[in-house]
């Protein structure tokens, strides 16, 4: 059994040739790997063994589509004809379903019993433990928050395989959501409470019985200690007052969740709030070794011997990746964008990850990055998620002091199809913040604003005429809730699911169109 200091120099010392490492974990993959249907066309004529130029030159780079024959195969429950292995010839576990995040189509990743895979993750995950351990040294009376979603429990079966979610790491969005949510029923938990079983709201049997189970009858104490707490006004540092002993919060907070920081420090107020690892559902990618930076600066530090990996230049100006030649480890530089290529010990090879990172510094030999956003799914796309996020931070800031309004999502989606092509913003704000109807100038104003503030693709495409005015929607308070209830319905685990910031998806868009409340045009001058 390794001790916290062996696997925090075992992690160090993998950095410190991390090149080498890099090396002998494709050599690793493609020694047990090489045979299998999805390689044999590109490497049936090399001869072993294969080095990374050889792999490079002759496997092309991959996106989800080109292995969903095969998946869709191995969830059919064909494993290969003729004793040749469609993508692992490790034994298959199960399947996790990815988010589905922008189009409610969940990716379905196969699970394979990987030793080799196991043995680097289980270092990655002992790691990130051993961190935490050294900054908050273990203790007899912490308390844990956790959130049940009743959907995560439910698995489906796909050829007598399990299908789960996959999931590091709690999700700031979804930890926002429910304490959101707490917000406004707490003082009916509290009845619940006192009670001892739930509202008749809640009808899923099992549910209600195993809340009445664990309550084990009324509760008059711990319902006026919540009522006394919850009952402030100011709900500022309110996870200590319910949770005394509680002594931190790892959470997700790059990319997209970013913007739930500032509230989840709301709530923490003097608990700290630590960013979580790298980890996607295909691999593990990276760890964060320093924990006590601020979150939402979250650096990770690439682990040489989770996964093959390659950096394919991206240009933020073009809102492109530039060509197809990749780069390793030792061809990254420090200040450039780039996304994350894997080639991993479960069946995915030169697999474009979706991830844009920004190489910010070297951890020993090894590549430390920040996450900057989810890669557009084509060229012809006109706003990046990074240019989304940024104005819609501006455009909160503004919204909060010019009309007392607290913005609780937002999307955007591009209509390639009209011409000239239209951007549309869905905005859904804090119910009861403010009567949006009486206050159409000044939220003309305000989205005037926001499209100022999107980035140079949009600006230059606005200027020659090719994008239409800006379309803002402010959407029904819940209209998000009931998207991932859409979602969740349609197979999207709900640990996993982030809410859409850039939609391609035109059911999602008809959806929110629905739930719509008053609609800005700025070519229009009513709105």
């Amino acid at each position: 059994m390794m001790t916290d200091e062996d696997i925090l120099k075992k992690l160090e010392d993998s950095t410190k040739n991390a090149t080498r490492h890099q090396l002998e974990t494709l050599q690793s993959i493609l020694e047990r790997q090489s045979g299998v249907r999805y390689l044999q066309p590109y490497l049936s004529g090399c001869c072993a063994p294969i080095d990374a130029a050889t792999y490079k030159r002759t496997v092309p780079l991959s996106c989800y589509d080109d292995y969903a024959d095969h998946i869709n195969q191995l969830a059919g429950g064909d494993h290969g004809q003729n004793d040749q292995p469609l993508l692992a010839v490790d034994p298959l576990v199960c399947f996790f379903y990815s988010s589905g995040t922008s189009s409610m189509k969940p990716k379905l990743i196969p699970y394979f019993d990987s030793a080799l895979s196991k043995a680097a993750s289980q270092i990655a995950i002992q790691g990130s433990v051993a961190i935490l351990r050294r900054l908050f040294p273990p203790k007899h009376d912490v308390n844990k928050i956790l959130f049940f979603i009743y959907s995560d429990n439910k698995t489906t079966t796909k050829a007598g395989f399990k299908v789960m979610a996959a999931s590091a790491f709690p999700l700031q969005g979804r930890l926002i959501g429910a304490f959101s949510f707490f917000e406004s029923k707490w003082e009916q938990l509290c009845d619940d409470l006192e009670n001892g079983y739930p509202c008749l709201d809640i009808t899923e049997v099992a549910m209600r019985d195993s809340v009445i189970e664990v309550l084990g009858g009324p509760q008059p104490d711990l319902s006026k200690r919540i009522r006394s707490i919850c009952g402030e006004s100011n709900w500022s540092g309110i996870f200590s007052k319910l949770w005394p002993n509680v002594r931190y919060i790892k959470c997700v907070t790059t990319g997209s969740m970013s913007q739930y920081c500032s509230k989840i420090k709301y709530y923490a107020g003097e608990v700290p709030v630590l960013g979580g690892d790298y980890f996607a559902s295909e691999c593990y990618v990276g760890i964060n070794l320093d924990i006590a930076q601020p979150p939402q600066t979250t650096r990770f530090v690439m682990l040489p011997t989770a996964a093959y990996f390659e950096f394919l230049p991206f240009d933020m100006e073009k809102n492109e990746a530039v060509g197809e030649e990749t780069v390793d480890f030792s061809g990254v530089e420090i200040g450039k964008m780039y996304e994350v290529v894997v080639t991993t010990y479960r069946g995915f090879y030169r697999y474009r990850l979706g991830d844009i990172v920004k190489v910010v510094d070297f951890y020993n030999s090894s590549p430390q990055v920040e996450f900057v956003m989810r890669a557009p799914k084509s060229s012809f796309e006109i706003i990046s998620e990074r240019d989304l996020m940024s104005a819609m931070e501006s455009f909160q800031m503004m919204l909060r002091n010019v009309m007392a309004v607290e913005i609780v999502e937002f999307a955007g989606y591009t209509n390639l199809e009209s011409s000239p092509k239209k951007l549309m913003i869905f905005v859904e704000i804090r119910e009861g913040c403010t009567k949006l109807r009486d206050s159409v100038a000044i939220l003309r104003r305000c989205c005037s604003s926001l499209e100022d503030a999107f980035g140079s693709i949009y600006k230059a495409q606005r200027d020659r005429g090719e994008i239409s005015p800006l379309s803002v929607s402010i959407v029904k308070p819940g209209t998000f809730d009931r998207l991932l209830q859409v979602a969740i319905e349609k197979g999207a685990p709900a640990s996993q699911y982030k809410p859409p910031k850039i939609v391609r998806n035109r059911e999602i868009v008809e959806f929110m169109e629905g739930c719509s409340l008053v609609t800005v045009r700025l070519d229009s001058l009513d709105g």
